[in-house]
């Protein structure tokens, strides 16, 4: 590896850290959990029910359809923020995602929405592409693809930042669990064990820490 490469290299690994920084901030003091954890919640950042509205948007999915996620009520929602060409974190993230719903009953699992990180790149072929490789394609799922602009307006709502780099999209890896009543939940930043979906999805279901 040239000096050059290396430079770069540890730039970019200190860039990504500021960002997953940025994501954990985010998640935790923007609007407070309660005092005391939430029972049966995992993620990192968890709220009570009915105290943290999920930022509404519409954006079409990998076949031109328009998804809402209002139009979601009365199903909990997984939403992600995921590059389909990513060689990285991504494909991790994407594969915890599906060894977590594999536990879930196919009849309990939520929807999983994905917006896309890299409005350059992305395509409805690589966004099933990527579903497969991660073992996702089996799951009710919607990679959302749309315009730089139009994307920006739904990462700024849910602290998503994005910065395209030389041959790669650094992102923060923040996953959002929404209940049926299109509040937030819970908040998980990569890494994380694919129990902590199954656990915060039951919890999610059984109304634990409902006000």
């Amino acid at each position: 590896m040239s000096r050059a490469t290396a430079v770069l290299a540890v730039a970019a690994a200190a860039l990504l850290g500021v960002l997953l920084g940025l994501a954990v901030h985010g998640l935790t003091t923007k609007t407070p959990s309660p005092s005391g954890r939430l029972s049966g919640y995992r993620g990192q950042a968890i709220w009570p029910a009915g105290a943290r509205r999920a930022p509404d948007f519409a954006l079409p999915d990998q076949s031109g359809r328009r998804t809402e996620l209002a139009s979601l009520r009365g199903r909990s929602v997984i939403l992600a923020f995921l590059d389909s060409r990513c060689h990285e974190q991504c494909p991790l993230e994407g594969r915890a995602l599906a060894a977590g719903l594999r536990q879930v009953p196919p009849a309990a699992r939520p929807v999983l929405l994905v917006v896309s990180v890299d409005p350059w790149a992305d395509t409805p072929r690589s966004a099933r592409a990527a579903m497969r490789r991660w073992g996702l394609a089996g799951s009710s799922w919607r990679w959302l693809l749309a315009s730089r602009a139009r994307l920006a307006r739904v990462w700024r709502a849910y602290r998503i930042e994005v910065r395209r780099a030389r041959g790669d999209i650094l992102h923060t890896d923040a996953i959002y669990l929404i209940d049926g009543r299109g509040f937030e939940r819970a908040g998980v930043v990569y890494p994380f064990l694919p129990s902590w979906i199954v656990d915060d999805l039951k919890a999610m279901a059984a109304g634990a820490g409902s006000s």
